[in-house]
């Protein structure tokens, strides 16, 4: 028998799904999910964690063998390290795509739609004549034929590239494996590219500047990892059009924030919407929030709807479970070397 700790808030109903998956699993449910309930797990036998957090102190949870988190970064668990003490980590990878996917496309439509000039027009009560300047401000430019980059082609790209190539976008590709096409994780049927079909072209990280140059559009995906610090810096960004827009979905340390604010603040590029910072919270204070042509939110791109979230949660670790009482191998396992 195996023993799994569940601190995930599944409804009863999905708590009895899952206890019921394998004779060979005791599941025991118990809230919250959050670091501090997590370091106060003391139990020589548990052999599997279904949370977000890693126990600090791994000595208080010798057996441990398996950490199931829902979360796509592990950069967190970087200092804890339980991939030296043996622990398996599983993540979210499949879980995120869609809610991030469509935030990313809401954002390319804000610009290509002009909304906020829009909204300001209804504010001050405005109908312009047609053709006169202040009627052409209000006119959208089609996304069809546009040029997107995605840069980190995972799950989360790879729904994007998906939808932007419904509106008939052409799709450039980066990852740090560029040879490598399919995507081992989970996904849902329909969701994403799973064979990697849908890129016009794919480049590694060194082609980062060479891909933003033909680009009207960009969406940083990538995960967080020593690699990819700053891998967006004042050079990246100085090869984008001044026409073009960035969205990062991805994390804060990806991207120069002070050379995005300059290239804003010069007009040397036209808009950047940011679901992530580098703090978090975003300080009061941060020089990110008098920025024009920048959207800020506080790190909501992942989630919609949170009743149907964990119902999606769920299949993914009913999956995992599965597989976990039969010795077989997880899907979505991280590479604790690589940070993804």
């Amino acid at each position: 028998m195996r023993r799994v700790l569940c601190l995930y808030p599944f409804e009863r109903a999905t708590q009895k799904r899952l206890a019921a998956i394998s004779p060979e699993l005791v599941i025991t449910f118990a809230d919250p999910d959050g670091q501090d309930a997590v370091n106060a797990i003391r139990d020589e036998r548990l052999d599997a964690l279904l949370a977000n957090f890693c126990p600090a102190d791994l000595t208080k949870v010798p057996a441990l063998r398996w950490l199931a988190m829902i979360g796509a970064g592990v950069e967190h668990l970087r200092s804890i390290d339980p991939w030296s003490h043996g622990v398996t980590v599983t993540n979210g990878s499949g879980l995120h795509g869609t809610a991030i996917a469509e935030y990313t496309l809401a954002s390319l439509l804000l610009f290509s739609q002009n909304q906020t000039h829009r909204v300001e027009n209804q504010r001050q009560r405005g109908w312009p004549a047609a053709w006169t300047e202040r009627w052409k401000k209000l006119l959208g430019v089609s996304l069809r034929g546009k040029t997107l980059t995605v840069v980190g082609y995972g799950s989360i790209g790879r729904e994007v590239a998906r939808i932007a190539s419904a509106f008939g976008m052409q799709v450039l590709a980066i990852k740090a494996r560029p040879t490598v096409k399919k995507d081992p994780g989970f996904s849902l049927p329909g969701v994403g590219d799973p064979d990697g079909a849908i890129p016009a072209r794919t480049g590694g990280l060194a082609d980062v500047a060479s891909f933003f140059a033909e680009s009207d559009y960009v969406v940083l995906t990538l995960p967080a990892t020593p690699a990819t610090e700053k891998i967006i810096d004042r050079s990246t960004i100085a090869a984008l059009q001044p026409h073009a827009v960035l969205v990062n979905v991805a994390r804060g340390k990806i991207l120069d924030e002070a050379a995005l604010c300059d290239a804003l603040s010069r007009g040397s590029l036209r808009g950047a919407v940011l679901d992530v910072a580098i703090n978090e919270p975003l300080p009061q204070d941060s020089p990110l929030w008098q920025v024009p042509n920048l959207v800020l939110t506080p790190h909501i791109s992942a989630i919609n709807d949170p009743v149907g979230w964990w119902d999606l949660v769920a299949v993914l670790m009913m999956e995992n479970l599965g597989r976990y009482a039969a010795g077989r191998d997880l899907v979505n396992v991280v590479n604790g070397a690589a940070g993804y």
